[in-house]
């Protein structure tokens, strides 16, 4: 718990505040780390068979 002592919070600027999906939302109430998280890297292929 932090308390406030010096009159103020430091908030960040606009471009440094992060954005988060309904998705990412969901996971940071139920506790899990968004730092560890990683998507599979989007594949492309040029034919099926």
């Amino acid at each position: 718990m932090k308390r406030l002592e010096e009159d103020l919070f430091i908030w960040p600027d606009a471009a440094a505040v992060p954005t988060l999906t309904v998705e990412q939302l969901h996971w940071l109430l139920d506790g899990v780390d968004l730092t560890v998280v990683h998507k599979h890297p989007e594949r492309f292929y040029a034919r099926v068979a």
